[in-house]
């Protein structure tokens, strides 16, 4: 239904497309609505502060193209500097026509050419997002584009989109499909559909051919039966390839946005506005002061720029917000569900420890050959983001096989199974929970990238809740079954307030809260100039596979840092060069060592006696979020809070 909402001055229209939020089940529930209350209207003074900081000046970063459209995007979002906006929103469109009619060749379309279209690779969205809002036809604000330029933009975008789209990308069993990676293809085909379904009720365009022969209503037709069940099919499935990735994420969840608010068909709105509630959800169980941990891929542990992203929503106190690389969130109107705003204010920290175990996208589809530039996923791939938090620590990393391998369809030689955007740049640690620091102090994997593109496959881990165990990969320049680009594996030691020591080979670390031990178990470590970064001292080149040892405690299991010293030390540690034999308490964790030339005799670790399951019933196992496999059904449970996320809902 439609609503207005004034906030901050300004009137705007706004479409509630999210799902009902449940009932509250607490005699206090009273402070939890004024929580969720506040967050939302300060979230809201935090989007309007960040698009008037961007119209501040007459350019924004990035300069060119990606600069313009989002200052245009922020000018007439605030209904301010209109004529200046369409003027360079029509330049820009003019010159690409132009260029097209004198059949000027251009590059494909690439993030590296973003000079070469009106709007470059990664803002595509936003100026979609322009047409959408501002366009005569709009349900939301119309008029602010004038005629002229809303003609100019329709027209570049079907040069565009009728070359680059195609039918047979739009199918139902192209759900897991990627265009390129996983942010590549949510630049992509989210825009697809948008632009197809606004141009097939435009008379000028509804019966012209893409270049692949088919109308702009089968292409329209075709991805709103795709858009209605992707949400619910990558929902069943694990959600993301790219997880927590510090470069990514602020490309693909846009797209999200844009999806929920925009579409023309009601049910793509509103299960992609299922789809963000779960997301965000899941983000805030695995973050520790909005620093994600558990396993991530093509990412890091340090800063991250979705952090900001993520806070013009939280609207934490003192926490940077906005975003770089786009305005979609500060133009958009959706607000957190309040599981996601309880996880982040009121859960943590959580008086027992908790097992979260999420299943993740990123093994390639044996079965079914990719198309173009495409690659395809499987739905039940074997990777679990995994994570043990406690009062003052999470530990988390991402649990595979190393040696899961399928024949390389162009010469049936053995392939990693695991996609690249998957394997690429794991990154795995602990961050401590201490909300009295500015930031999350951490421990974590550090790869030394020698060269080359990224790094990929570097290492493999596996955890048991307050244990992880980590094998650096070694090369295997025949295959994809070791790693390359990669250089020593080592520890990092992030914080302004650790406390360091080292006993009987082992470095220990606290806040004063949280423990860490950390062993080198294939000989002795060496620090850098900085005492930052220890890595192994006797590293030997492309082929080791030097193993780490981290055991994570804290205050309430150990009492003092001292006495969790002792206890590392007197735990049975057996290490060969084959095997590593762990027993902490009544546990044992066995880890065989991984080798890419010998990958068919690998066995996965054993936890207490059981091998490592990868493909567990559930997708989602914690405390605040649970679903079994494939299933459409997911129940949120945080505090007052219960819910259950229907994605077979057309409501």
């Amino acid at each position: 239904m439609l609503s207005r909402l004034f906030s901050a001055g300004f009137l705007i229209p706004i479409v509630i497309l999210n799902a009902v939020e449940p009932t509250l089940h607490s005699p206090a529930s009273s402070n939890f609505e004024a929580l969720i209350a506040e967050t939302h209207a300060n979230s809201l003074k935090l989007r309007e502060a960040s698009l008037r900081k961007t119209i501040a000046k007459d350019t924004c970063w990035p300069d060119g193209v990606w600069g313009d459209n989002l200052w245009t995007l922020a000018a007439l979002s605030l209904n301010e500097k209109n004529d200046a906006a369409n003027a360079r929103l029509l330049k820009r469109a003019h010159e690409y026509i132009e260029r097209k009619r004198s059949n000027a060749t251009s590059p494909a379309f690439l993030p590296k050419s973003e000079n070469d279209t009106p709007w470059s690779y990664f803002s595509l969205t936003d100026y979609v997002r322009t047409l959408y809002l501002f366009g005569t036809m709009s349900p939301h604000f119309p008029g602010r584009l004038k005629p002229d330029t809303e003609t100019a933009m329709r027209e570049a975008l079907w040069i565009w989109v009728s070359i680059d789209s195609r039918l047979a990308d739009a199918g139902p069993d192209d759900l897991f499909l990627l265009l390129g990676t996983e942010n590549h293809d949510l630049s992509r085909r989210p825009n697809h559909y948008l632009i197809t379904a606004l141009l097939k009720d435009d008379p000028t365009y509804q019966n012209r051919k893409f270049a692949d022969g088919h109308t702009v209503m089968e292409h329209a037709d075709a991805y709103t039966t795709f858009f209605r069940e992707w949400p619910r099919r990558r929902a069943a499935s694990g959600l993301w390839v790219e997880v927590g990735s510090n470069t990514y994420q602020k490309y693909s969840w846009p797209a999200l946005f844009n999806l929920h608010e925009l579409a023309p068909d009601p049910i793509i709105r509103y299960r992609f506005g299922l789809l963000l509630d779960l997301a965000f959800v899941e983000e805030a169980q695995l973050s520790v002061q909005g620093r994600r941990g558990g396993g991530r891929s093509r990412g890091e542990y340090e800063s991250n720029a979705f952090e900001s992203y993520k806070n013009l929503l939280h609207a934490a106190t003192g926490k940077p917000a906005g975003s770089s690389h786009s305005r979609v969130i500060e133009t958009s109107r959706y607000q957190l569900p309040a599981a996601a705003i309880l996880l982040a204010n009121n859960t943590f920290p959580i008086t027992q420890p908790i097992i979260i175990r999420n299943r993740i996208l990123g093994e390639l589809d044996a079965g079914q050959p990719a198309k173009g530039d495409g690659q395809r996923m499987t739905a039940d791939s074997a990777l679990i983001n995994y994570a043990y938090r406690t009062s003052h620590y999470l530990l988390g990393s991402t649990l595979q096989n190393p040696a899961l391998n399928m024949p390389d369809p162009a010469g049936g030689a053995p392939l990693l199974k695991y996609a690249g955007i998957s394997r690429q740049k794991r990154a795995c640690g602990i961050l401590f929970d201490d909300p009295t620091t500015a930031k999350p102090s951490g421990v974590h994997i550090v790869i030394e990238h020698p060269g080359g593109g990224r790094p990929q496959n570097s290492f493999w881990s596996v955890q048991h809740e307050n244990v992880l165990l980590v094998q650096r990969i070694a090369r295997h320049d025949k295959s994809t079954m070791g790693s390359y680009n990669t250089g020593k594996i080592g520890i990092r030691f992030e914080g302004e307030n650790l406390k360091k020591t080292e006993s009987k080979g082992w470095i220990f670390a606290t806040n004063g809260k949280a423990f860490v031990g950390i062993k080198f178990l294939d000989g002795p470590h060496q620090w850098d100039a900085k005492k930052l970064d220890a890595n192994p001292a006797n590293f030997s080149g492309p082929e080791d596979s030097s193993r780490i040892l981290l055991y994570a405690g804290d205050i309430t299991t150990h009492e003092t840092f001292e006495k969790f010293q002792t206890t590392v030390l007197a735990n049975r540690l057996s290490v060969t060069p084959e095997k590593v034999d762990y027993q902490f308490g009544a546990q044992q964790l066995v880890m065989n060592r991984y080798d890419p030339k010998a990958f068919d005799k690998f066995t996965l670790p054993l936890m207490n006696g059981e091998p490592l399951e990868l493909r567990p019933a559930k997708v989602y196992d914690s405390p605040y979020i649970n679903a079994p496999f494939g299933s459409p059904y997911i129940k949120i449970n945080v505090g007052p809070f219960q819910r259950t996320i229907d994605f077979s809902s057309q409501k």
